[in-house]
């Protein structure tokens, strides 16, 4: 009797599992017994003393003491869902127009694809320590408190102007609020975008130009192609950046919940109010991926290849 091949979608699926391995061997194996230490701790007094650590349960004195008895906890965890509300659509929609645009042919393709990519590598490990520790991005950073010199006035002027010009337009006070933060967080954006547009654009260039060829032929326009077309074949990269990118925002290092577990655990030396917080955080977090997954599971389009 021959074997049955096995299918497309399976071969891809273990390729898939293939690559991904070293990241689930290594939560296994290596952050596993963290993740376990952290939930303990969550339930239990920590005694620290010269020859280790004592516990004594508590039950769930740490989780009311940070839902009820800190004074910022749930206010800078309200204000980082906020945050992630306007800034993962507009890292989503940015990463996708450039994708667009780096996906045509062009001369210095492969120059600006690269350009877009920079700020994830200058964000990470040694370079973005050295960012931060650079007393010159200090300097222009504290800039922006000073009320005379040139870069204060320039910043303002073009902030002002912006306001002005929409306003003027009769637009209502919260877009103009919405607006002005984006130009004021440029920077973040590209930089929370450049493995989304890497995505987008593997997912672009997996589109069959078959595909394109039949609808100009049958007469459809640009941008019934895009929304007709483009979408639809790159709605599950659009589900996976839309969960990357909500991970990454809430869970980088300058975020302020990320910051205040770290100040509870490090320098308050309080590990079980540190890990009870890291639990509702996390357990936030997964509410949040849940509702993106049962919102996009709709309107995601997956092609069938066997």
């Amino acid at each position: 009797m021959p074997k049955r091949k096995m299918s497309l979608v399976k071969k891809n699926g273990l390729y898939g599992w293939f690559f991904i391995s070293p990241f689930v061997l290594g939560i296994v194996f290596i952050y596993g017994s963290v993740v376990i230490q952290s939930f303990l701790f969550s339930f239990n007094k920590i005694d620290p003393g010269l020859d280790g650590y004592k516990m004594s349960f508590q039950g769930l004195s740490s989780y009311k003491y940070a839902l009820t008895v800190h004074p910022t906890f749930v206010r800078e965890v309200v204000n980082s869902l906020a945050t992630m509300l306007y800034q993962v659509p507009v890292a989503i929609f940015f990463s996708l127009f450039i994708a667009v645009l780096l996906n045509q042919r062009m001369r210095g393709r492969a120059f600006f694809r690269a350009m877009f990519f920079l700020p994830v590598i200058l964000s990470t490990g040694i370079v973005a320590k050295a960012e931060i520790s650079n007393l010159f991005m200090q300097n222009m950073e504290n800039m922006a408190g000073i009320e005379t010199g040139a870069g204060a006035a320039v910043s303002t002027f073009d902030v002002e102007n912006i306001r002005l010009m929409l306003q003027n337009m009769y637009i209502s006070s919260g877009v103009v609020d919405y607006v002005l933060g984006l130009v004021n967080n440029i920077y973040s954006v590209v930089n929370y975008s450049g493995v989304q547009i890497i995505l987008f654009l593997a997912g672009l260039q997996g589109i069959s130009p078959a595909v394109y060829e039949s609808v100009q032929i049958e007469g459809a326009s640009g941008w019934e192609t895009f929304w007709k077309i483009t979408v639809p074949m790159i709605s599950p990269i659009i589900f996976v950046n839309l969960i990357y990118s909500v991970i990454d925002m809430l869970t980088r290092s300058d975020n302020p919940i990320m910051l205040l577990i770290s100040d509870v655990a490090f320098n308050k030396m309080n590990y079980s109010a540190s890990s009870a917080m890291a639990w509702l955080y996390f357990g936030a977090l997964i509410l949040v991926l849940g509702l993106v997954a049962l919102i996009c599971y709709r309107y995601i389009f997956y092609q069938e290849r066997d």
